[in-house]
């Protein structure tokens, strides 16, 4: 048996990478591992996307970027939320009863004038009609 990869299922599988899949997906689709989709695009010398480069903005010395859920984050070091830690610079601890609240919606408006301290309940009767994870389940 032999090592080298058929040219045929990589090219099939490169046909759907080219239509926007991840390797990842491919690597479900026919059930092998990411690594091993990665491996024959790499011998086959098939041209991979480049990386998106997220938008990100530094806060007190460290990197935020923005998430898929549309929160910037903190990608260095310990994994925390760009608000919160706003929040905490300017006014200490949130204790575990309460949320901070984007004041204007925008969760990338990170600005102290733009942020609320609410308790939990309050801030879920604010964003209860999305059906957000405390009340997705409520009518089951």
């Amino acid at each position: 048996m032999s090592c080298i990869p058929d040219t045929k299922t990589t090219n099939e599988m490169f046909s759907l990478y080219e239509e926007g899949y991840s390797i990842a997906q491919v690597a479900k689709a026919f059930g092998v591992s990411r690594q091993s989709v990665f491996d024959r695009f790499k011998r086959a010398e098939k041209i991979l996307r480049s990386k998106k480069k997220l938008p990100f903005i530094i806060f007190n010395g460290k990197k935020y970027t923005l998430r898929n859920n549309g929160y910037m984050a903190c990608t260095d070091g310990e994994r925390s939320l760009m608000h919160r830690d706003v929040w905490f610079f300017h006014n200490g601890n949130i204790p575990e009863d309460h949320d901070i609240h984007h004041i204007n919606g925008d969760k990338t408006d990170n600005r102290i004038s733009n942020l609320e301290l609410l308790l939990k309940s309050e801030h879920t009767k604010k964003h209860g009609f999305r059906g957000n994870q405390y009340t997705i389940n409520r009518n089951k």
